[in-house]
């Protein structure tokens, strides 16, 4: 393995470091040599570019099943929000996957990509099962499960899950802005406003500018009658959100994250935060 290894320019290291060696090491030289030019070809193609997929076929058909090169085909289409064709080659390289990543990964896509929350919640409890509560994504399955539960309106169950994800962050000293964002999001919904400001404080003290927790706070101010705060933070809010300062997970650049503020947000809100009467 170190002798294939030391033979590769740097520009395969992303495509070689995540795939089975075992399965190039029993190609023979003449596929081995098909392979490398290939791996380097498709290096220096754009992901989202047809030329991308067709390289990809044409490594399939080197090693079928290897796992990596399926996800590979798939991950560019989801971003693309070509979810049907995306999820066809996502769930081969489950096919020949013993290790369960990848239905750890097809849980995630199905949750923020897909949507498909109920489907997302089924998989990510049949995996805790096998692992516990493991990480994907940059989250805790508790994480992820809090998630579908929150957007199928089971908002104790969510709030269960993600405080469990949150005590998981606190015993590794770190503390997720977007969990704490997402525990006062449910107890906003249940109606307890000031334990979701209490939640929503901590996110922003973690994320100084988070426009989407500020904006939840000040909604959840306005509903403590604490009007003059309420619109001074929607304001607020709506600054950092020109600004950027929104969602800056790994995916959000592709897919809208639950009650992830948008322009109409703010449009759709400003009746209720900026009357005469407050």
């Amino acid at each position: 393995m170190k002798v294939i290894f030391k033979i590769l320019p740097l520009c395969f290291s992303t495509l070689l470091l995540s795939q089975d060696v075992t399965k190039i090491k029993n190609l023979d030289n003449l596929q081995k040599e098909r392979f490398f030019n290939l791996v380097n070809k498709d290096s220096k193609t754009i992901p989202f570019l047809n030329e991308h997929q067709l390289y990809l076929d044409s490594i399939i058909s080197i090693i079928p099943e290897d796992p990596f090169y399926w996800q590979q085909k798939a991950m560019p289409l989801f971003k693309q929000k070509k979810y049907e064709l995306g999820m066809k080659y996502l769930n081969r390289a489950i096919e020949y996957d013993t290790t369960n990543h990848y239905k750890e990964y097809r849980a995630f896509i199905k949750c923020i990509f897909q949507k498909n929350y109920t489907k997302s919640l089924d998989e990510f409890l049949d995996l805790t099962k096998i692992n516990g509560d493991a990480i994907v994504m940059d989250h805790t399955y508790s994480f992820w499960i809090g998630l579908c539960y929150l957007q199928l309106n089971e908002f104790q169950l969510s709030k269960k899950s993600i405080e469990k994800s949150i005590a998981f962050g606190k015993v590794n000293n770190y503390i997720n802005p977007y969990e704490l964002f997402y525990l006062g999001i449910t107890e906003f919904e249940m109606g307890n406003y000031n334990e979701a400001i209490k939640n929503l404080d901590i996110s922003i003290n973690e994320y100084k500018n988070f426009a989407d927790a500020k904006y939840y706070k000040a909604l959840s101010l306005a509903k403590i009658g604490k009007e003059t705060d309420a619109k001074a933070l929607f304001l607020e809010s709506k600054s950092d959100f020109k600004n950027g300062f929104t969602f800056n997970e790994g995916n959000s650049l592709y897919e809208q994250f639950p009650y992830q503020v948008s322009q109409f947000t703010y449009i759709s809100s400003e009746k209720l935060f900026l009357t005469e009467n407050n």
